[in-house]
């Protein structure tokens, strides 16, 4: 009896035969050597597709332009391919004798059936256009030009096995038949009406890849629709503009971004999915360790293999180049070949068309030996990073230090260390703004942030003495106001002020990574740089980018900013229970900030802070020029009695015009005024 990996690698091999076969079909219909339609079932015709009920018959083109004559139809029907898009496959043996056997193939979806002569009539027919005796004369087509026929001429132009699309089916084949001792058991599986499934196969880009199958039908009979629990995007990363008649809906998951960090919503997401909108879910996984417990032990079936290995790249080599397994596990042997670290991108550098068993596997050794010290230099890098970032975190000194890299670069900004005497007033009258320290005490127009500021500054030397606990201060600002006003000079000031370091950041830069788990990552690791350089301040910019969570699905995958709100609610309240982080947010367009975010215990203080009026744009001048305001006030030209800086008012309805003392060129054309 056959094995059930076998069993089931013959199926997936059908499904990508199948499909080679639609594409040449396709492209024949495009030549005009085919007509399609969507019909239902007719008998004696081949139905292209499942749920359209696609028919294919013999094209106008294919009907006047074949002979009938096997030898020379396959060079008119290569040309016509060839048109525009140059075949993929080597041709040899096609012109022959004319007792070469040619095609006449049964099984509309098999080019390499046992095949029939066709009529010894046909052969004897001379030139390129002869018709049958009976129709030569007239208009109508030869009659045995028929879909049969056709279908065998274009057996030359079926592509070559993808080795990609081969090296999944034959993971995916092994995981199961490893996993399910019987067919019975996977059948059960496939039966459930949403199951959850793992299929893990440690092989990089395989989780993509799959993905990719599955939305083309390469895997089951049906295209899919894919839909990430976690994401909004889908899992084979393609924009979907349109929906497809007839797919069906599937939920992915990547093992990937299944991670402790992210478990909570892991769990709330998969109930969501289960049970209100039930669909089948997937959780395809292609990293080495083990996954949480949350989805290994809760998935109704786990299937997995162990990778790729010497057997299963033998069985590749002899269905996309057709090397015998013997052959290739002999050869592996001498090289000693270790296919351990190869990708799925790696499959398809080195297995290409009309490359030899050896090349192939040579190339193969080369990149899995570059995979390895990859990796090593990977680890090398981490742990030097870790080491440089335990040194430089025990300096202790007041230079800037650099952040862990998980912040994205970010650096930590020291105050700057207050003059006293006489050094403190040459540093306040000079005339040089960037000389001049940027303080809370001196700024205008900050209003209550000010006041809020000064207050905070003898709270934080009452809790440095242990008279006044953490929790008893107002440690969370939030600045609001239009562009420009100062938010960011605040947060500056505020870090001289109170002598505390300053880290800096914003939503745009938590986005950066892209993906949801290395984006909360990132946001958990600003946080934790700013508690380990406690006291310090933590200024996050333009925090409205972040939205709010009652959008009702008007902006695009809502899911993924809802989760960056649930972090930041997290982490806001896991720093107010640990002691000396001060969190300053800026937003110009405060009503777009969530209001979970401003309730007490997280940004509870709300400034706005309005444009300078002129009380404070002259304090600001004050500020910036120093001592050098008396000498610029001076410097003013004196203001000019009979100088206008716009014309007088109407009189009667109709505006009085300025003559111009001197009269215009009239080289330079009429005036216009």
């Amino acid at each position: 009896m056959e094995a059930l990996n076998d069993r089931i690698t013959r199926y997936l091999m059908k499904r990508l035969r199948r499909h080679a076969v639609m594409t040449v079909y396709e492209r024949a219909a495009g030549a005009g050597l085919l007509d399609t339609q969507l019909a239902g079932h007719v008998v004696g015709q081949v139905t292209g597709d499942e749920q359209h009920g696609r028919v294919w018959r013999v094209g106008e083109r294919a009907r006047h332009e074949l002979t009938g004559v096997p030898v020379l139809d396959r060079a008119i029907v290569e040309r016509i391919m060839r048109k525009g898009r140059a075949s993929l496959v080597t041709r040899a043996g096609h012109h022959g004798s004319e007792r070469f056997r040619d095609v006449e193939a049964k099984d509309r979806f098999d080019f390499d059936l046992p095949t029939e002569p066709v009529p010894a009539a046909r052969h004897k027919a001379r030139g390129k256009n002869a018709r049958d005796p009976d129709t030569a004369g007239g208009a109508n087509p030869t009659p045995d030009i028929g879909f049969a026929y056709i279908a065998g001429l274009l057996r030359d132009e079926l592509p070559p096995p993808n080795p990609v699309h081969v090296a999944v089916c034959l993971l995916v084949s092994r995981a199961v038949a490893a996993s399910a001792s019987t067919s019975a058991a996977w059948r059960a599986a496939l039966a459930m009406p949403a199951p959850f499934v793992l299929l893990k196969a440690p092989v990089k880009r395989f989780e993509i890849c799959l993905a990719m199958m599955l939305e083309d039908g390469l895997i089951v009979p049906f295209r899919t629709a894919l839909e990430d629990v976690l994401y909004g995007n889908p899992l084979s990363g393609r924009y979907r503009q349109h929906t497809v008649p007839g797919e069906r809906r599937l939920k992915t998951l990547s093992g990937r971004a299944v991670t402790p960090e992210n478990e909570k919503l892991l769990r709330r997401k998969l109930r969501h999915a289960l049970t209100n909108e039930p669909a089948p879910v997937l959780l395809i996984d292609e990293t080495v360790p083990a996954l949480t417990p949350v989805v290994t032990e809760t998935a109704d079936h786990v299937f997995e293999c162990e990778g790729l290995d010497c057997a299963m790249i033998a069985e590749l080599l002899h269905l996309c180049v057709g090397v015998a397994p013997k052959d290739s596990l002999r050869l592996m042997d001498d090289m000693a070949f270790d296919p351990e670290g190869l990708s799925l991108d790696d499959i398809a550098l080195a297995v290409r068309p009309g490359r030899s068993a050896r090349d192939t596997l040579s190339v193969l050794a080369m990149l899995a030996e570059q995979s390895a010290l990859n990796e090593g230099n990977e680890d090398e890098q981490t742990v030097s990073r870790d080491n440089s970032h335990r040194k430089s975190g025990s300096t202790g000194g007041g230079e800037k230090a650099k952040a862990p890299p998980e912040t994205g670069d970010l650096e930590l900004i020291q105050p700057v260390p207050e003059a006293g005497g006489q050094d403190m007033k040459a540093a306040t009258q000079t005339a040089r703004s960037t000389d001049r320290i940027l303080r809370v005490e001196t700024l205008c127009g900050y209003g209550a942030a000010r006041e809020w500021a000064l207050d905070l500054k003898a709270d934080l030397s009452l809790w440095r003495t242990g008279d006044l606990g953490w929790d008893q201060m107002s440690t969370r600002l939030l600045l609001s106001g239009p562009p420009g006003t100062g938010k960011t000079t605040f947060a500056r000031a505020l870090c001289n002020t109170l002598e505390v370091p300053l880290l800096v950041t914003s939503v745009a830069h938590w986005l950066e990574p892209g993906y949801l788990g290395d984006v909360l990552k990132r946001m958990s690791a600003v946080f934790t740089v700013a508690e380990k350089n406690a006291p310090a301040i933590l200024f996050i910019d333009e925090i409205d980018n972040i939205g709010r969570r009652q959008t009702e699905g008007t902006r695009s995958y809502d899911d993924y900013w809802t989760s960056m709100i649930n972090r930041l609610l997290e982490l806001l309240d896991g720093t107010a229970k640990s002691q000396g982080v001060i969190v300053v947010g800026a937003t110009n367009l405060a009503d777009r900030i969530d209001p979970a975010l401003l309730r007490s215990g997280r940004l509870e203080t709300h400034v706005r802070i309005p444009l300078p009026d002129l009380e404070t744009l002259t304090g600001i001048f004050a500020h910036h020029l120093g001592a050098d305001l008396e000498a610029v006030l001076a410097s003013a030209p004196a203001a000019a009695g009979k100088s206008r800086l716009r014309p007088p008012p109407a009189r009667n309805g109709r505006p009085l015009r300025r003559k111009s003392p001197v009269a215009p060129d009239t080289d330079q054309g009429p005036r216009h005024d």
